[in-house]
């Protein structure tokens, strides 16, 4: 692996460890004391990382990483909104049936051992993990390296709103049932093999996901 490459997924890490905040200024010499990396491929890294809009490169300041503005809020899940709605038409046309069975099984799983357990913080890691491997899986199926660079990095940027506000998971007791439920709207209407259905779920379960992260 390139070391350029190796400080663009070290700076990654610190940051959704909590390590390095939204908001905050960092000097590109702190970064190489924290990451181990040389200044030369770190600051290789930084570059990509203002492209991908993680970070802003100051001027006699240093570097900031990016706030967790409410414009940034808006315009990352607007673009969410526009790829996945369509790749969710698109899945319901092509996924197998025993692909989407398989990840109503893993939702219902979830949602079962909620009622049974209760929420507890391992159930919650795993419910965000099936959150995220519906929606991976129906931008993936779409097959264009394109569009899921542009929905990772994307990732990236709802990851670090949610940081911002305190939980890299959006997922809460509080919200739980209501994902687990637009999800599975999502589901059902791919099982019907319902394009227009399953896009309109999944625009339901997006707006809804943005409204919560403005806090309306």
């Amino acid at each position: 692996m390139k070391l350029s490459e190796s400080a663009y997924l070290k700076f990654k890490e610190l940051l959704f460890a909590g390590d390095v905040r939204p908001g905050q200024f960092v000097s590109q010499r702190e970064l190489v004391k924290l990451t181990g990396i040389p200044l030369g491929p770190m600051r290789e890294a930084l570059q990509r990382l203002e492209v991908e809009g993680l970070v802003q490169i100051v001027a006699q300041r240093g570097i900031q990483v990016i706030e967790a503005s409410l414009r940034l809020i808006r315009d990352t899940y607007q673009l969410r909104i526009l790829i996945e709605k369509e790749a969710a038409a698109k899945y319901a046309e092509t996924v197998a049936d025993a692909e989407i069975e398989e990840l109503e099984e893993a939702h219902r799983r979830v949602v079962a051992e909620a009622g049974k357990n209760g929420l507890s913080e391992t159930l919650l890691n795993e419910a965000q993990d099936v959150d995220w491997r519906l929606h991976d899986s129906i931008v993936e199926a779409l097959g264009n390296a394109i569009i899921l660079k542009i929905h990772r990095i994307n990732n990236d940027r709802i990851k670090l709103i949610r940081l911002a506000h305190g939980k890299l998971t959006l997922l809460t007791p509080g919200t739980f049932n209501h994902a687990m439920a637009e999800h599975l709207a999502v589901i059902e209407a791919i099982k019907r093999r319902d394009p227009a259905a399953a896009a309109a779920a999944m625009e339901n379960h997006l707006s809804t996901a943005m409204r919560r992260a403005l806090g309306f």
